[in-house]
Protein backbone atom coordinates (compact mmCIF):
# COMPACT_ATOMS: atom_id res chain seq x y z
CA UNK A 1 0.00 0.00 0.00
CA UNK A 2 1.85 3.40 -1.40
CA UNK A 3 1.11 6.20 1.44
CA UNK A 4 3.93 8.22 0.03
CA UNK A 5 5.03 7.46 -3.63
CA UNK A 6 8.51 8.92 -2.96
CA UNK A 7 9.22 6.09 -0.60
CA UNK A 8 7.65 2.70 -2.27
CA UNK A 9 9.48 0.81 -4.89
CA UNK A 10 7.47 -1.78 -6.76
CA UNK A 11 10.55 -3.54 -9.03
CA UNK A 12 8.13 -6.34 -10.09
CA UNK A 13 6.83 -3.68 -12.60
CA UNK A 14 10.35 -2.91 -13.46
CA UNK A 15 11.64 -4.30 -17.42
CA UNK A 16 15.43 -4.94 -16.65
CA UNK A 17 17.13 -6.72 -13.63
CA UNK A 18 19.93 -6.44 -11.70
CA UNK A 19 18.63 -2.63 -10.96
CA UNK A 20 20.66 0.59 -11.49
CA UNK A 21 20.49 2.03 -7.98
CA UNK A 22 21.82 5.16 -9.76
CA UNK A 23 19.16 5.59 -11.97
CA UNK A 24 16.85 5.38 -9.06
CA UNK A 25 18.53 8.13 -6.75
CA UNK A 26 19.79 10.19 -9.48
CA UNK A 27 23.40 9.76 -7.69
CA UNK A 28 25.99 7.56 -7.23
CA UNK A 29 25.83 7.48 -3.62
CA UNK A 30 27.29 4.07 -1.63
CA UNK A 31 24.27 1.83 -0.92
CA UNK A 32 23.05 0.37 2.46
CA UNK A 33 20.32 -2.14 2.97
CA UNK A 34 18.45 -3.21 5.93
CA UNK A 35 16.79 -6.27 5.79
CA UNK A 36 13.73 -6.26 7.97
CA UNK A 37 13.09 -2.70 8.56
CA UNK A 38 10.28 -3.13 11.01
CA UNK A 39 8.15 0.27 11.82
CA UNK A 40 10.77 2.05 10.30
CA UNK A 41 12.23 4.16 13.83
CA UNK A 42 16.42 2.45 13.00
CA UNK A 43 15.34 3.93 9.06
CA UNK A 44 14.70 6.92 10.13
CA UNK A 45 17.66 7.79 12.47
CA UNK A 46 20.03 5.97 10.02
CA UNK A 47 18.70 7.97 6.98
CA UNK A 48 19.17 11.69 8.81
CA UNK A 49 22.43 10.33 10.50
CA UNK A 50 23.90 9.22 7.19
CA UNK A 51 22.48 12.09 4.43
CA UNK A 52 25.77 10.66 2.19
CA UNK A 53 24.46 7.27 1.64
CA UNK A 54 21.33 5.87 -0.08
CA UNK A 55 19.33 3.33 1.75
CA UNK A 56 17.29 0.61 0.49
CA UNK A 57 14.92 -1.27 3.18
CA UNK A 58 13.17 -4.45 2.59
CA UNK A 59 9.82 -5.93 4.18
CA UNK A 60 7.36 -8.49 4.29
CA UNK A 61 4.79 -6.85 6.59
CA UNK A 62 2.27 -4.22 4.32
CA UNK A 63 1.59 -2.57 7.95
CA UNK A 64 5.22 -2.09 8.66
CA UNK A 65 5.56 -0.49 5.43
CA UNK A 66 2.76 1.90 6.15
CA UNK A 67 3.80 3.18 9.57
CA UNK A 68 7.56 3.28 7.62
CA UNK A 69 6.54 5.63 5.03
CA UNK A 70 5.29 7.56 7.57
CA UNK A 71 7.78 8.12 9.84
CA UNK A 72 10.15 8.95 6.47
CA UNK A 73 8.00 11.26 5.62
CA UNK A 74 7.90 12.88 8.99
CA UNK A 75 11.67 13.62 9.01
CA UNK A 76 11.54 14.81 5.52
CA UNK A 77 13.80 12.24 4.58
CA UNK A 78 15.02 12.35 1.02
CA UNK A 79 17.76 8.73 0.22
CA UNK A 80 15.53 6.02 1.22
CA UNK A 81 13.67 3.35 -0.59
CA UNK A 82 11.27 0.96 1.03
CA UNK A 83 10.30 -3.00 -1.22
CA UNK A 84 7.83 -5.06 0.09
CA UNK A 85 9.99 -8.49 -0.58
CA UNK A 86 11.61 -11.20 0.56
CA UNK A 87 14.81 -9.76 1.57
CA UNK A 88 17.27 -12.64 0.35
CA UNK A 89 15.22 -12.97 -3.00
CA UNK A 90 15.91 -9.01 -3.02
CA UNK A 91 19.70 -9.43 -2.32
CA UNK A 92 19.92 -12.16 -4.77
CA UNK A 93 18.13 -10.60 -7.74
CA UNK A 94 18.24 -6.93 -7.72
CA UNK A 95 21.68 -5.77 -7.14
CA UNK A 96 24.61 -6.13 -9.33
CA UNK A 97 27.67 -7.52 -8.40
CA UNK A 98 29.77 -5.29 -5.77
CA UNK A 99 27.29 -2.94 -5.09
CA UNK A 100 26.43 -2.88 -2.18
CA UNK A 101 28.17 -1.40 0.76
CA UNK A 102 26.70 -2.61 3.93
CA UNK A 103 23.90 -4.58 5.06
CA UNK A 104 22.17 -4.62 8.03
CA UNK A 105 19.55 -6.84 9.92
CA UNK A 106 17.95 -5.62 13.38
CA UNK A 107 15.99 -8.42 15.03
CA UNK A 108 14.92 -10.99 12.54
CA UNK A 109 12.81 -13.37 13.31
CA UNK A 110 14.52 -16.43 14.54
CA UNK A 111 12.11 -19.01 13.42
CA UNK A 112 12.93 -21.24 16.83
CA UNK A 113 11.50 -24.52 16.05
CA UNK A 114 13.96 -27.28 14.00
CA UNK A 115 11.11 -27.60 11.16
CA UNK A 116 11.43 -24.06 10.99
CA UNK A 117 14.74 -23.92 10.65
CA UNK A 118 14.80 -23.83 6.79
CA UNK A 119 12.90 -20.11 7.06
CA UNK A 120 15.90 -18.43 8.97
CA UNK A 121 17.45 -15.88 6.61
CA UNK A 122 21.12 -16.40 7.90
CA UNK A 123 21.69 -19.87 6.72
CA UNK A 124 24.62 -20.34 4.31
CA UNK A 125 22.90 -19.70 1.02
CA UNK A 126 22.45 -15.94 2.32
CA UNK A 127 25.99 -15.49 2.74
CA UNK A 128 26.86 -16.76 -0.47
CA UNK A 129 24.53 -14.19 -1.97
CA UNK A 130 26.01 -11.29 0.16
CA UNK A 131 30.15 -12.67 -1.01
CA UNK A 132 28.44 -11.34 -4.69
CA UNK A 133 26.37 -7.85 -3.90
CA UNK A 134 28.77 -6.78 -1.48
CA UNK A 135 31.72 -4.62 -2.27
CA UNK A 136 35.19 -5.38 -1.21
CA UNK A 137 35.35 -4.52 1.92
CA UNK A 138 31.51 -4.21 2.69
CA UNK A 139 30.08 -5.39 5.86
CA UNK A 140 27.35 -7.20 7.05
CA UNK A 141 26.22 -6.42 11.10
CA UNK A 142 23.42 -8.44 12.93
CA UNK A 143 22.00 -7.89 16.24
CA UNK A 144 19.74 -10.07 18.17
CA UNK A 145 18.45 -10.80 21.44
CA UNK A 146 18.59 -14.67 20.71
CA UNK A 147 22.59 -15.80 21.33
CA UNK A 148 22.00 -19.25 19.43
CA UNK A 149 21.17 -17.30 16.59
CA UNK A 150 23.67 -14.97 16.09
CA UNK A 151 26.53 -18.37 16.63
CA UNK A 152 24.62 -19.91 14.02
CA UNK A 153 24.93 -17.09 11.90
CA UNK A 154 28.59 -16.39 12.60
CA UNK A 155 29.44 -20.28 11.51
CA UNK A 156 27.36 -19.92 9.04
CA UNK A 157 29.31 -16.97 7.50
CA UNK A 158 32.89 -18.79 8.43
CA UNK A 159 31.81 -21.92 6.30
CA UNK A 160 31.81 -19.86 3.12
CA UNK A 161 35.19 -18.67 3.44
CA UNK A 162 34.33 -15.02 1.91
CA UNK A 163 34.32 -13.43 4.99
CA UNK A 164 36.60 -12.32 8.34
CA UNK A 165 34.37 -12.80 10.97
CA UNK A 166 34.53 -10.96 13.77
CA UNK A 167 33.93 -12.12 17.58
CA UNK A 168 30.39 -11.53 18.55
CA UNK A 169 29.92 -9.15 20.74
CA UNK A 170 27.29 -9.24 24.31
CA UNK A 171 25.37 -6.24 24.89
CA UNK A 172 27.62 -3.78 22.13
CA UNK A 173 27.10 0.32 22.44
CA UNK A 174 24.03 0.70 19.95
CA UNK A 175 23.80 4.65 18.22
CA UNK A 176 20.41 3.93 18.16
CA UNK A 177 17.96 1.78 19.97
CA UNK A 178 14.79 1.52 18.84
CA UNK A 179 11.47 1.19 21.51
CA UNK A 180 11.27 -2.80 21.57
CA UNK A 181 15.38 -2.70 21.76
CA UNK A 182 14.68 -0.34 24.91
CA UNK A 183 11.97 -2.61 26.65
CA UNK A 184 14.17 -5.79 26.46
CA UNK A 185 16.99 -4.30 27.83
CA UNK A 186 14.84 -2.63 30.98
CA UNK A 187 13.65 -6.77 31.19
CA UNK A 188 17.34 -7.70 31.52
CA UNK A 189 17.50 -8.94 28.42
CA UNK A 190 21.20 -9.58 26.45
CA UNK A 191 21.91 -8.09 22.93
CA UNK A 192 24.03 -10.20 20.80
CA UNK A 193 26.07 -8.84 17.92
CA UNK A 194 27.94 -9.95 14.77
CA UNK A 195 30.14 -7.99 11.86
CA UNK A 196 31.75 -9.88 8.95
CA UNK A 197 33.89 -8.21 6.29
CA UNK A 198 33.53 -9.65 2.88
CA UNK A 199 37.53 -10.08 1.53
CA UNK A 200 36.46 -12.74 -0.88
CA UNK A 201 34.16 -12.71 -4.11
CA UNK A 202 31.41 -16.22 -4.46
CA UNK A 203 29.16 -16.81 -7.21
CA UNK A 204 25.59 -17.51 -7.59
CA UNK A 205 22.76 -18.51 -9.49
CA UNK A 206 20.21 -16.41 -10.22
CA UNK A 207 16.16 -16.24 -11.12
CA UNK A 208 16.02 -13.45 -12.68
CA UNK A 209 18.13 -10.88 -14.98
CA UNK A 210 18.30 -9.18 -18.11
CA UNK A 211 15.11 -7.84 -20.19
CA UNK A 212 11.74 -8.94 -18.32
CA UNK A 213 9.42 -9.65 -21.07
CA UNK A 214 5.58 -10.14 -20.20
CA UNK A 215 4.81 -14.25 -20.28
CA UNK A 216 2.10 -15.41 -22.73
CA UNK A 217 0.88 -17.56 -24.82
CA UNK A 218 -2.27 -17.92 -27.72
CA UNK A 219 -3.20 -21.06 -29.56
CA UNK A 220 -6.11 -23.69 -30.51
CA UNK A 221 -7.67 -25.22 -26.93
CA UNK A 222 -10.11 -27.44 -25.56
CA UNK A 223 -11.75 -25.52 -22.56
CA UNK A 224 -13.77 -28.31 -21.37
CA UNK A 225 -10.39 -29.66 -19.57
CA UNK A 226 -10.15 -26.22 -17.68
CA UNK A 227 -11.61 -27.55 -14.75
CA UNK A 228 -9.27 -30.45 -14.47
CA UNK A 229 -6.46 -27.93 -13.74
CA UNK A 230 -8.40 -26.97 -10.15
CA UNK A 231 -6.17 -27.96 -7.20
CA UNK A 232 -3.32 -29.68 -9.66
CA UNK A 233 0.12 -29.49 -8.93
CA UNK A 234 3.03 -29.31 -11.09
CA UNK A 235 6.86 -29.89 -10.35
CA UNK A 236 9.89 -29.78 -12.10
CA UNK A 237 13.22 -29.35 -10.78
CA UNK A 238 13.07 -26.34 -8.14
CA UNK A 239 9.69 -25.21 -9.88
CA UNK A 240 6.63 -25.68 -8.81
CA UNK A 241 2.83 -24.11 -9.26
CA UNK A 242 -0.41 -25.10 -8.17
CA UNK A 243 -3.79 -23.59 -9.50
CA UNK A 244 -5.78 -22.59 -6.31
CA UNK A 245 -8.79 -21.44 -8.41
CA UNK A 246 -10.49 -21.13 -11.21
CA UNK A 247 -13.46 -17.96 -11.93
CA UNK A 248 -15.39 -17.48 -15.42
CA UNK A 249 -16.72 -14.46 -16.17
CA UNK A 250 -20.68 -15.00 -16.57
CA UNK A 251 -20.98 -12.21 -19.74
CA UNK A 252 -17.86 -13.58 -21.57
CA UNK A 253 -15.82 -16.73 -22.61
CA UNK A 254 -12.55 -15.33 -20.36
CA UNK A 255 -11.19 -17.08 -17.55
CA UNK A 256 -9.10 -15.99 -14.15
CA UNK A 257 -6.48 -18.96 -12.79
CA UNK A 258 -5.50 -18.41 -8.93
CA UNK A 259 -1.85 -19.33 -8.95
CA UNK A 260 0.70 -20.20 -6.53
CA UNK A 261 4.40 -20.45 -7.71
CA UNK A 262 7.68 -21.67 -6.26
CA UNK A 263 11.33 -21.25 -7.25
CA UNK A 264 13.23 -23.19 -4.23
CA UNK A 265 12.20 -21.11 -1.14
CA UNK A 266 10.56 -17.94 -3.05
CA UNK A 267 6.65 -18.29 -3.35
CA UNK A 268 4.43 -16.15 -5.16
CA UNK A 269 0.50 -15.54 -5.72
CA UNK A 270 -0.92 -14.06 -8.62
CA UNK A 271 -3.50 -15.15 -11.74
CA UNK A 272 -3.61 -15.55 -14.95
CA UNK A 273 -6.58 -14.49 -17.53
CA UNK A 274 -7.72 -16.39 -20.30
CA UNK A 275 -9.39 -15.37 -22.96
CA UNK A 276 -10.36 -16.00 -26.37
CA UNK A 277 -9.35 -13.27 -29.55
CA UNK A 278 -11.18 -14.62 -32.67
CA UNK A 279 -9.89 -18.62 -33.21
CA UNK A 280 -7.81 -18.15 -30.65
CA UNK A 281 -7.27 -18.06 -26.87
CA UNK A 282 -4.34 -16.24 -25.38
CA UNK A 283 -2.98 -17.08 -21.60
CA UNK A 284 -0.67 -14.36 -19.99
CA UNK A 285 0.05 -12.87 -16.65
CA UNK A 286 -2.88 -10.34 -14.72
CA UNK A 287 -1.34 -6.97 -14.57
CA UNK A 288 -3.05 -6.44 -11.47
CA UNK A 289 -0.95 -9.06 -9.37
CA UNK A 290 2.17 -8.55 -11.80
CA UNK A 291 4.48 -11.05 -9.90
CA UNK A 292 8.36 -11.62 -10.54
CA UNK A 293 9.15 -13.00 -14.16
CA UNK A 294 10.57 -16.30 -12.16
CA UNK A 295 11.29 -19.68 -14.05
CA UNK A 296 7.83 -20.82 -12.19
CA UNK A 297 5.71 -17.79 -13.14
CA UNK A 298 7.45 -18.33 -16.70
CA UNK A 299 6.54 -22.14 -16.43
CA UNK A 300 3.17 -21.61 -15.07
CA UNK A 301 2.11 -20.02 -18.83
CA UNK A 302 3.42 -22.55 -20.66
CA UNK A 303 2.18 -25.83 -18.77
CA UNK A 304 -1.03 -24.34 -18.41
CA UNK A 305 -1.63 -23.91 -22.05
CA UNK A 306 0.01 -26.86 -23.00
CA UNK A 307 -2.44 -28.80 -20.69
CA UNK A 308 -5.74 -27.15 -22.12
CA UNK A 309 -4.31 -27.58 -25.61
Amino acid sequence: MVIFPEYELKPQQFHYFPIDWSKIFENSNPIHVEIGFGNGEYAAYYCKQYPEINYIGFELSITSMIKAQKKLKKDNIKNAKLILVDGKFALREFFDEETIEKVIMNFPVPWYKNSQSHRRIILKEFFEILSVVLKNGGCFELVSDQEWYVKEAKENAQSTGYFEVFQIEKNPPREFYTRYEKKWIKFGRDIFKLRIKKIKSGRIERLIGGVQEMPHAKGKIDITKINSLKEAVFKESDKIFIVKGIYKDINSESYVIKIISTDKDFVQHYFLCLYRKDNEWILKLDSESNPYRTPAVKWSVKKIMEVLS
